[in-house]
């Protein structure tokens, strides 16, 4: 569990506030997701798709957040398309590791190290200043937003991106627990913002991850029973959602369909959330590069996701485009540190 503390609105926000929404894109070499990973995966030729995606975004007034890897960061055809919505003030540009392609390369490739929480403090920092580096001289922009690759903060995770000068961190994935592949446990961890350690410089914006249904307020204990066991082997999760008693739902287009959105969205207003993040992987705008978008058909079905989600939110909810530091500074710091 990282330690945090809760972030509020400040007093003159209320519980009829407009909610705000932050759409980020984890940007990433093309790889196999169903095999193992390798120091050989660098290609981003999906990059020269993200067009599609962005002139959606400029329809809605968003201005998304790109947290970018070495391999996007260090090749022009990964980072040239993200210089002109940069310029253009339509993007924020992030960091996000995968140390398996980032250098210093010296562990081992293996599931254990494809979390760099997992990485010993000095080869973590040491991945982390040469991407922070890269982007600043292939870009020009100095970032101060971090997401994990792979969600995979360790221990030593907030120290680095503290003394590094970061602002903003969306790595936190809440009830995933991902300790069975030797990766990090969120299951105890909630959606709403939190400020990591007791100073308020690091702000987390997690993923937008919650249950709807009848059965949500029993959401992660029930999930963990019907996601296990036999009753996985009967397809519980499926049954369950389609009878509306208990849906995990992730806010993405990856996976899950626009009244899925609405639902989640819908729920967690109602229990007070105000910050939503919208997010998917940049291979995703390329046919053939993630298993959620197969053809052409897939990707016009990922978009018009994205577009319903937007017309309900900016529509229905009167809900308002951010960016995670536009969130920061709307943030108060807690008046009892």
């Amino acid at each position: 569990m990282l330690p945090s503390t809760p972030a509020e609105f400040s007093s003159s926000s209320n519980s009829s506030s407009e909610p705000y929404l932050i759409v980020v894109i984890d940007t990433e070499e093309e790889f196999d997701w169903a095999k193992g990973f390798s120091r050989e995966n660098t290609s981003v030729k999906a990059m020269r798709s993200i067009e599609k995606v962005q002139s959606l975004f400029d329809e809605y007034g968003i201005v998304p957040t790109y947290v970018i890897d070495y391999p996007v960061a260090s090749q022009p055809e990964g980072s040239l398309p993200l210089q002109g919505f940069l310029q253009d003030e339509k993007a924020l540009i992030g960091a996000h590791l995968h140390p398996w392609v980032n250098p210093p390369f010296t562990e081992v490739v293996n599931q254990r190290n494809s979390f760099h929480g997992n990485l010993p403090i000095d080869l973590e920092r040491a991945k982390l200043k040469i991407l922070t580096d890269c982007i600043q001289e292939r870009l020009g922009c100095q970032p101060i937003i971090f997401k994990a690759g792979r969600y995979g903060m360790g221990s030593n995770t907030v120290h680095l991106l503290k003394e590094m000068g970061y602002e903003v961190d969306l790595s936190v994935c809440p009830y995933m627990n991902y300790s069975l592949g030797e990766g990090p446990d969120f299951s105890g961890m909630s959606p709403w913002p939190s400020w990591l350690g007791n100073d308020c410089s690091l702000l987390e914006i997690p993923l937008t991850v919650g249950y709807t249904g009848y059965l949500k307020a029993w959401g992660d204990q029930a999930h963990q029973y019907i996601d296990s066991g036999l009753m996985k082997t009967l397809h519980a999760p499926g049954l369950f959602s389609r009878l509306g008693l208990l849906n995990k739902v992730w806010l993405s287009p990856e996976g899950y369909e626009a009244w899925e959105h609405r639902e989640l969205v819908r729920t967690l207003y109602r229990e007070g959330l105000r910050v939503f993040s919208f997010a998917f992987h940049s291979p995703s705008v390329e046919p053939g590069c993630t298993p959620y978008v197969r053809s052409e058909s897939d990707l016009n079905h990922f978009l018009d996701r994205c577009r319903k989600f937007f017309d309900f939110f900016f529509g229905e909810m009167g809900g308002v485009p951010s960016t995670p530091l536009e969130i920061k500074r709307k943030l108060a710091i807690p008046s009892s540190l």
